[in-house]
C-alpha cells in the first residue's frame, strides 16, 4: 500500500506539470459550481432518505493549527482578482470513507444510522490512538491544495481496511490518499506564473513541515450537509482505543 500511494502522491504533484503548468480548468469550474457567490460551500440536493455520511480523523488542535497556518501562508500569495476557499482551522481532518457518497448515496434511516455508529465503534476499540507523518503539501491540477500524509503504524489502513469487510456495499469511490484539504483554488483560468508562487510556497512549507508528526486519537461520523464541508451537518465523536487527546 505504501508503495501504491508514493505513486499516487508523485502523480498529484506532477499533475499541473502534465497539464502544461496550468489548471484542470473544467475540474476547477464543477468545483466552483458547488460554492455560492460569497465562497460559501453549496448545500446538497436533498434525498429524502439518502443522507451523505462521511467518516474521518479530526485533527488534534495543534496539528489542526499547521494545518491551518499552512493554508494561510499558501492563500498569502494569492492576489485578486484569484478566487481561493481555505477550510476552517476546526473543520481540518483526515478523510477515511464514506457509507454514502454525494456521487453514490446508500439509504439512510435512524436504524441504518445506530448499525453504521455501532459497527464503527467496534472497528474504533480495536484501534488505538496513532500518528501521521507530513509527507509533502502540493496543489493538483484540480485546484486542490492538499497536506499529505505517511502512516507508519498503519492506523488508517487499518480502519479502512476494517470498514471495507463491515460495509461491503459502501460506494465503491473511496479515498486512495492520507490527505487533509488546505485550500482549493476557484479561479480556473489562474495564471502560471500564479500558480508557480503557489508551488513555490507549497514547497517551502513542505520543507518546513515534512516529518511533522499529527497524533489522531478518535474519528468523526459526519451526517454532512454541505459540499466539502466536514463541519456541516450532524456529528457523532467516536474515540480510538487507548486514546489521551481529546
Amino acid at each position: 500500500m505504501e508503495a501504491r500511494r508514493a505513486v499516487i502522491y508523485e502523480s498529484l504533484e506532477t499533475s499541473m506539470e502534465r497539464n502544461g503548468g496550468i489548471l484542470d480548468e473544467e475540474s476547477v469550474r464543477q468545483a466552483v459550481q458547488q460554492f455560492d457567490e460569497f465562497m460559501k460551500p453549496k448545500a446538497y440536493p436533498v434525498m429524502e432518505g439518502q443522507d451523505i455520511r462521511l467518516l474521518c480523523c479530526p485533527h488534534a488542535p495543534e496539528a489542526a493549527r499547521v494545518c491551518f497556518e499552512a493554508a494561510t501562508e499558501i492563500a498569502s500569495v494569492v492576489h485578486a482578482p484569484n478566487s481561493i476557499h481555505l477550510n476552517t482551522e476546526a473543520s481540518m481532518h483526515v478523510t477515511l470513507f464514506h457509507t454514502s457518497h454525494p456521487d453514490d448515496r446508500r439509504a439512510f434511516s435512524p436504524e441504518i444510522r445506530a448499525q453504521e455508529l455501532d459497527v464503527l465503534r467496534r472497528i474504533a476499540a480495536s484501534v488505538p490512538g496513532f500518528t501521521l507523518k507530513v509527507h509533502s503539501i502540493v496543489i493538483a491540477s484540480s485546484g486542490s491544495i492538499v497536506m499529505l500524509f505517511e502512516d507508519p503504524e498503519d492506523g488508517i489502513e487499518r480502519i479502512r481496511d476494517q470498514a471495507r469487510s463491515a460495509f461491503p456495499s459502501m460506494p465503491k469511490k473511496q479515498p486512495a490518499i492520507i490527505h487533509s484539504t488546505l485550500a482549493r483554488v476557484l479561479s480556473p483560468s489562474m495564471t502560471r506564473e500564479d500558480l508557480a508562487a503557489i508551488q513555490d510556497k507549497c514547497h517551502e512549507l513542505t520543507t518546513r513541515l515534512k516529518g511533522y508528526q499529527a497524533p489522531i486519537s478518535s474519528m468523526w461520523y459526519v451526517e454532512e450537509t454541505h459540499f466539502f464541508s466536514a463541519q456541516s451537518g450532524r456529528h457523532t465523536t467516536i474515540e480510538l482505543s487507548s486514546s489521551t487527546i481529546h
